[in-house]
């Protein structure tokens, strides 16, 4: 009967300190994400700074070089279908 108990006991133990463990991986995961979130906040706040205008973005890029991305996709959609033998 002893055993059972102590058994039991210790199976309780064990759940709970998995639990928790658990419980606090998550927390320490939760805190790095909104610790990663701030610090690109931030770096975002100095960039919009250092650059009001946004000079050499993505999209500023994409709209200034027109229809060349299109140009270049179609080229790659061509070499595709002759490797596939369309």
């Amino acid at each position: 009967m002893k055993t059972k108990i102590l058994i039991g006991a210790f199976a309780l133990c064990l759940v709970t300190a998995v639990a928790v463990n658990a419980q606090s991986d998550q927390t320490i995961r939760q805190k790095n994400l909104q610790k990663r979130e701030n610090v690109n906040e931030k770096r975002q706040e100095r960039i919009e700074k250092r650059n009001p205008n946004g000079y050499g973005r993505a999209d500023d890029r994409v709209e200034r070089r027109g229809d060349r991305i299109d140009r270049k996709q179609k080229r790659t959609d061509r070499r595709v279908k002759r490797r596939r033998g369309e």
